[in-house]
């Protein structure tokens, strides 16, 4: 069995961002397919409360958030790699942008015609739940979910900067792939996998030879699992992965309290638990489960907050 484990579903634009990293390096994975809204329990008794995909296991330590997978990846299988040195400052610029850009991109799939194809690929009843489940998801945070507004003045000029700039050179970055062209993958991933909306991308003849050669990386080598077996997997396992980047408290909380930690943006459900390490990358938590034992859920230090129980 693979040591990285993906709690993720088919349909899930920042799973493809993980899954397609794991193609470009080549990996062997576990999959542990998730529903695509709640309620998720066998997700919830891993993380504790939060809620969206994907989200990464390596045995007991759980991984919320792609932008720390992305490290986590990389510190595991570091070639190729995702963040070169000379081009971390790029990277970071990207990964500014990704949530713009999947905001863009949502209003896009959801106008008539790829909504029509949603509606055939998952059934109205599902599309019904989905969609109440995504407006609870915005409540409560800072972010407001993406309307037609927002596709309408973002979607176009983002694609035509991209366009543009994939002119120059294979990748975003250079000769080869870098976080940066995975933080753009997916949204563009999300478009062209919906027949309905797939041909407003047409006309962008450099982004999309791009997008065949990012394709091309495949999603590396899955294996499937049951959430109850990937539950099995933490209850079992001992060692803790160390943890990324030197100790920094983080204001109002110190090593060793009890916290909630909880997303800023959307999806803002706390997770509780004994804060063990806090630095500039991660904020890191240990919780005690009855079905999956003793873990520990990190999660991003940008985007989060931490509070004292």
């Amino acid at each position: 069995m693979s040591e990285l484990l993906l709690h993720h579903y088919p349909l899930s634009p920042y799973s493809e961002k993980i899954r397609a990293i794991f193609g470009y390096k080549g990996l062997a994975w576990t999959s542990v397919i998730t529903p695509l809204q709640m309620p998720k329990p066998d997700l919830l008794a891993l993380t504790g409360g939060y809620r969206k995909a994907p989200v990464l296991q390596i045995g007991r330590d759980i991984y919320c958030d792609t932008a720390l997978m992305v490290r986590v990846i990389d510190r595991l299988h570091p070639e190729p790699p995702l963040l070169p040195s000379a081009l971390k400052a790029s990277c970071a610029a990207f990964a500014a942008l990704e949530q713009t850009l999947f905001f863009a991109a949502v209003p896009t799939v959801f106008q008539p015609a790829g909504l029509k194809v949603l509606m055939e690929r998952i059934g109205p009843e599902q599309m019904a739940r989905f969609s109440a489940d995504r407006a609870q998801l915005f409540t409560g945070g800072t972010a407001t979910r993406p309307g037609p507004e927002f596709g309408k003045t973002h979607f176009l000029p983002l694609m035509n900067a991209l366009d543009q700039q994939l002119q120059a050179s294979p990748f975003l970055l250079g000769d080869a792939p870098t976080a940066a062209d995975f933080s753009v993958f997916h949204p563009v991933w999300f478009i062209r996998s919906n027949a309905g909306v797939a041909p407003l991308l047409e006309p962008f003849k450099g982004l999309m030879a791009w997008f065949e050669r990012m394709t091309a990386f495949g999603n590396g080598r899955p294996t499937e699992i049951s959430a109850e077996d990937a539950i099995a997997v933490a209850r079992s396992a001992s060692a803790l992965q160390p943890p990324d980047g030197p100790l920094l408290d983080v204001e109002g909380a110190r090593i060793g309290s009890e916290v909630t930690v909880a997303a800023t943006d959307y999806g803002v459900d706390p997770v509780a638990g004994r804060l063990i390490h806090a630095s500039v990358f991660e904020i890191v938590i240990k919780r005690q489960d009855p079905r999956a034992g003793e873990l520990a859920v990190h999660f991003p230090r940008a985007g989060f907050k931490v509070t004292p129980a």
